[in-house]
């Protein structure tokens, strides 16, 4: 009897331990689930409403932009073999454009010109209409132009847009599954981080302390160079000083003497 007892109590407890083992196999099995749900919604929390959807793009149709260049560069050569009249940037400079009053002006000339040619002796009245004629003509090439570089430009600020958008989305997700102990999505930030790093701006001024220190620096013969110290005090307000420093490569340094000599 004592060992039927046992026998049974024996099987009563294994029975327990493996409905203890098969409960603690669920519940990680539910954890793991819960843990890969939290790690989705997470995922889907850093992502915006709509994403794919919004940012869709569809690649542009290459045989017609390839079209459209070889185009302009035939209108290009087309017109350089009509006008030759390709200007450096300093002729551009020295010559005068023709804005609304010269527009106007030039016009009243040419009508002037050509009623009192007896004024009009060191050049004819018709180069003078001719000139202003070619300048409608190209006036009114320019503006189609104006209109689809208007239109590149446009589309181009839209794509970049996008662009940017998408790879702001893409730096975020990264950056806080980094936070998050994600081993991938920390070297992908470490990657794109330097874009984001602000850069001292360089100034050539001298602060109060750097001044300090190239003079004593000049003084005690540590370094090689010179500083000029220019103080401007207006009337009104307070004097404001502007240092120049001067610095030498070569080592060799020349001291005036007391007799007026110069020394290596």
């Amino acid at each position: 009897m004592t060992k039927k007892k046992t026998e049974a109590k024996s099987k009563t407890t294994n029975a327990k331990t493996k409905s203890t083992i098969t409960k603690k196999k669920t519940s990680n099995a539910k954890k793991k689930a819960n843990i890969k749900n939290s790690q989705t919604r997470e995922h889907t929390k850093l992502l915006p409403t709509g994403a794919v959807d919004e940012y869709k793009v569809d690649l542009l149709p290459l045989g017609d932009l390839d079209q459209i260049s070889e185009d302009i560069k035939s209108a290009m050569e087309l017109f350089q073999e009509i006008s030759e009249h390709n200007l450096t940037s300093l002729q551009r400079r020295r010559k005068k454009g023709a804005g609304i009053r010269n527009y106007g002006f030039i016009e009243k000339v040419a009508d002037l010109a050509e009623a009192n040619p007896q004024y009009a002796q060191f050049f004819d009245p018709n180069d003078l209409r001719n000139a202003i004629m070619n300048f409608d003509l190209c006036r009114n090439i320019l503006l189609l132009l104006q209109g689809f570089v208007k239109m590149m430009t446009d589309t181009m600020l839209v794509y970049s847009d996008g662009g940017l958008s998408m790879s702001l989305i893409f730096y975020n997700m990264v950056k806080e599954m980094g936070r998050r102990g994600d081993p991938i999505a920390g070297p992908l930030f470490t990657t794109l981080q330097p874009f984001f790093k602000k850069r001292k701006p360089v100034t050539t001024d001298l602060t109060g302390k750097q001044t300090e220190r190239e003079v004593n620096a000049l003084l005690k013969n540590k370094k090689d160079g010179k500083i000029i110290i220019e103080n401007i005090k207006p009337k009104l307000t307070g004097g404001v000083h502007k240092v120049i420093e001067e610095k030498f490569n070569d080592t060799e340094q020349f001291k005036e003497t007391k007799d007026g000599k110069i020394t290596e």
